[in-house]
């Protein structure tokens, strides 16, 4: 009850985070021509950003399924690993990174696959992502060195500050884990030992599950398309309003970038988060602020109806596949 308790709390207040800073971005940068440039846009590009998106996720299933295929009795069906997946970005819509232990149990008990194989393999998916972003912010960097030069000069000391509270909560962090391991330790709990062990050797299998892919070419490939249909999907967007149509494939790498740090924030669906970094990115584009709210508000609003329509027919669509099995 007090664990409910305290995740219920956790989340209204990532809420409330979200909701304050889509407060703060519309006293500070909404007037009324936020209304009529809503109005402008072209419903053609947007929709053509939607399928862009569609696809990166249609990859990104095919790509799991890879990585499944190693560790799994037979290659699962790639309808259900979109559905899985899908699943799991509706339930981060509301209960943030709960999406992914979602779709593990799900996929688990639909193609009769270990769970925490299933958790290790999207471990992996993750740190593959991450080094995929990473090497996007190294190729932004050098495509933008004015622009990031300023930047970084003008957060300087707030850089400094951001330091120290990273520091302080390493140090929290490896605190934690020095005292409950020696509380395990002097406790002689060695069946829960056990069990941790046996999850982490689990989760462990499916992580290097990566090494055993069969055609690792087509990762490598599958990896890429991803995040191509990705910046594909903003630069698309651009399209849609007059004010940024001129934008380039370049430009939408770089918010897609700054898209990315917003949706990986602990909020849910990324409000907020997104709606300012990717504002705040198109104004150092030269932007006008009202139009860079404009385009981050309704491209984030496609993409959450995206992945709210394709997650209810997911969820609908369950029975039916488990009938036909």
């Amino acid at each position: 009850m007090k664990i409910r308790l305290l995740t219920a709390i956790k989340y209204t207040l990532f809420s409330a985070v979200g909701l304050a800073i889509i407060y703060y971005l519309f006293s500070s940068y909404y007037n009324p021509s936020f209304l009529k440039n809503l109005q402008s846009i072209s419903l053609k590009w947007l929709a053509i950003s939607a399928l862009c998106a569609t696809a990166a996720n249609i990859f990104r299933a095919w790509r799991w399924q890879l990585m499944i295929a190693p560790f799994a009795d037979k290659k699962p069906a790639l309808s259900n690993v979109f559905n899985a997946l899908m699943i799991g970005y509706l339930i981060n819509l509301a209960l943030p990174r709960a999406g992914e232990l979602a779709r593990c149990a799900w996929m688990a008990k639909k193609e009769q696959i270990d769970t925490a194989k299933l958790i290790g393999s999207v471990i992996a998916e993750r740190i593959f992502d991450l080094l995929m972003l990473l090497l996007l912010i190294l190729l932004s960097l050098l495509l933008y060195q004015d622009l990031f030069s300023n930047l970084i000069y003008f957060e300087v000391s707030k850089s400094v500050k951001e330091k120290t509270l990273v520091a302080v909560g390493l140090f929290v962090v490896a605190f934690l884990i020095v005292t409950i391991g020696y509380s395990l330790s002097k406790n002689n709990n060695y069946w829960i030992v056990a069990k941790v062990k046996r999850i982490v050797k689990k989760l462990w299998d499916g992580f290097i599950s990566v090494r055993e892919i069969k055609n690792p070419i087509a990762f490598i490939l599958l990896t890429l398309l991803i995040w191509f249909f990705y910046i594909a999907s903003s630069y698309f967007a651009f399209k849609m309003l007059q004010q940024t149509e001129f934008l380039t494939f370049v430009d939408a790498l770089l918010t897609v970038v700054a898209g990315s740090f917003g949706m990986i924030a602990p909020i849910q669906g990324g409000i907020g988060a997104f709606h300012f970094m990717v504002s705040k990115c198109l104004i150092l584009l030269g932007i006008d602020s009202t139009v860079a709210l404009v385009y981050a508000t309704v491209l984030h609003a496609s993409q959450t109806l995206l992945v709210a329509l394709l997650g209810t027919i997911a969820l609908s669509a369950t029975p039916t596949l488990s009938k036909k099995q």
